[in-house]
């Protein structure tokens, strides 16, 4: 299963399932409890590796703004209420969210603000349910979007303005200089240093849009195209863009039925090394954290300034990558943590 070896990385894979993409139902949800309170991930289930009997951190309500709330007033009421229901009872822990559109421009930000409305005023506890977009932080959206994920990155200044009234802002994919790609052109180091860049600015959840990108979307040339990415890396292409090599994948198919000539006989998903280079971030990240219970934040942070002097919203989009492409160097500042320790 993939989400098992999704969750041996310490990844959520969140989203992709009906669960996520359907209106409210309590004996879906109910069959799903066990990815969040952990239980799946246990060897009486079959899993056995990292994580074992812990749970999911994050959920999503719809997948780049499917229609899972109804749109009208009452509809988007009544299942915010059936969904702030079911997990205060049954997972209170989980940052939950409505994924309500993905990447909108200004033309449907009168849209975004009448449902948000209608969400933040509803008579019922589904009121509190989050809303999150795929956009950087807009001010003209404050009121109505709880969790931003920006593909600039995090504007930095507005970070604050997020979180005030226990909102969020994200990153997200890859968009050098600002922090890594996910691309194969980007550097090796590029899926290790963004957990470096999370923690220097203390920021919660780096979302990529896809892990399994096998099937083209609706767009371009290669449109709902089963892909050969064995063979062809270039994964996005649309109308207005040729580029993506490697875009949206982080796991290999172990069978290939549409190219009989790539099929690897086995009945499993294949971790990239990007995966694995994730993971070693997010070792890394750990390290610091208990480095800084040890000798303090400053400390810390004067270490991995050697490698990471400034990343998001400090650096130009025009400007160089401002951080070391050499894993070594990173090495080495990992073993300064360590010394610390």
């Amino acid at each position: 299963m993939i989400k098992f070896e999704a969750h041996r990385h310490r990844i959520d894979m969140a989203g992709g399932f009906k669960v996520n993409d359907s209106f409210f139902s309590e004996e879906s949800m109910d069959a799903y409890k066990q990815f969040l309170d952990g239980t799946a991930f246990t060897p009486a289930n079959g899993y056995r590796g990292n994580g074992e009997g812990l749970g999911e951190k994050l959920f999503p309500i719809g997948m780049y703004g499917r229609d899972v709330m109804g749109n009208t007033k009452t509809s988007i009421q009544q299942q915010a209420d059936l969904w702030v229901d079911w997990f205060h009872s049954n997972a209170p822990a989980i940052t939950y969210f409505w994924y309500i559109i993905d990447e909108p421009g200004e033309n449907v930000y009168p849209w975004i603000k009448e449902r948000a409305e209608w969400l933040k005023t509803a008579p019922g506890p589904g009121k509190s349910l989050p809303i999150f977009t795929t956009r950087s932080y807009q001010q003209a959206l404050g009121g109505a979007i709880d969790i931003f994920a920006g593909y600039d990155g995090v504007e930095l200044k507005y970070l604050p303005a997020a979180r005030k009234n226990g909102g969020d802002y994200w990153f997200y994919n890859g968009n050098r200089p600002r922090y890594g790609s996910i691309i194969l052109e980007g550097a090796a180091i590029d899926f290790r240093i963004n957990s470096w860049i999370m923690y220097k600015y203390e920021i919660n959840t780096w979302f990529i849009w896809h892990s399994t990108h096998w099937q083209h979307n609706g767009q371009g040339p290669k449109k709902r195209l089963h892909q050969n990415i064995f063979k062809d890396p270039l994964t996005f292409i649309n109308s207005d863009m040729d580029f993506g090599n490697g875009d949206g994948i982080l796991f290999y198919p172990g069978r290939m039925p549409f190219y009989p000539e790539e099929d690897r006989g086995l009945n499993q998903v294949l971790p990239s090394i990007r995966l694995k280079n994730i993971r070693r971030g997010q070792q890394d990240a750990a390290i610091m954290w208990l480095a800084e219970k040890k000798g303090g934040r400053e400390k810390v942070m004067s270490i991995i300034n050697k490698v990471i002097p400034k990343a998001m919203s400090e650096v130009d989009m025009k400007a160089t990558v401002p951080w070391s492409e050499r894993g070594n160097d990173y090495d080495r500042v990992r073993e300064e943590l360590l010394r610390l320790l």
